[in-house]
């Protein structure tokens, strides 16, 4: 639990400096341990006034917002930013990164920010993965086409650099 409380506050202050190391207001809320309060068993840490992602659609019945609105598609679009701005700054900044964002880890906080909770999962990749992360993510925008074999090796080309490893005989996977 402490090394918890160590990635959350490392992963906060990765997200709360810009690409020069000046200070900025995060893509999402991280919470804070609370000093004093960390044990090796007991970790509390700032409240995150919100719900779950996975509670969302719920939460947004109850306040009177039909999820398929214009409202909530918009807050879906700032939602994607967030979490697409946080993890590039965390995966392609340090290498150093929450591991385990499923949609109970994210919070639709009360006042439209998204947060993100626990940090028991966290990565540390090189210098190397990352660029090649970049790379592959280069070559999936700048993709024409979903089934052109030469833009697919490339991209498979680059997930073995990463390590991943292909099964023989496995089918190819489409869009």
């Amino acid at each position: 639990i402490v090394r918890e409380a160590a990635a959350m506050v490392r992963i906060g202050e990765t997200l709360g400096r810009d690409a020069e190391g000046l200070p900025c207001v995060p893509p999402v809320v991280t919470p804070r341990p609370i000093d004093g309060l960390v044990t090796k068993r007991v970790l509390v840490m700032e409240y995150l006034q919100g719900v779950p992602l996975s509670r969302a659609v719920q939460a947004m019945r109850a306040r009177g917002i039909d999820p398929q609105s214009a409202e909530a598609q918009l807050f879906g679009r700032t939602l994607l930013r967030a979490l697409t701005a946080a993890f590039g700054r965390t995966i392609l900044g340090s290498g150093f990164f929450h591991a385990d964002p499923h949609p109970g880890n994210v919070f639709v906080m009360d006042d439209g920010r998204v947060g993100l909770i626990d940090f028991g999962q966290v990565k540390q990749i090189g210098g190397r993965a990352c660029a090649t992360l970049a790379k592959i993510m280069l070559a999936l925008n700048e993709r024409t086409s979903d089934t052109d074999p030469r833009q697919l090796e490339a991209i498979g080309q680059l997930a073995l650099e990463l390590g991943v490893e292909l099964v023989d005989g496995a089918p190819p996977e489409g869009p």
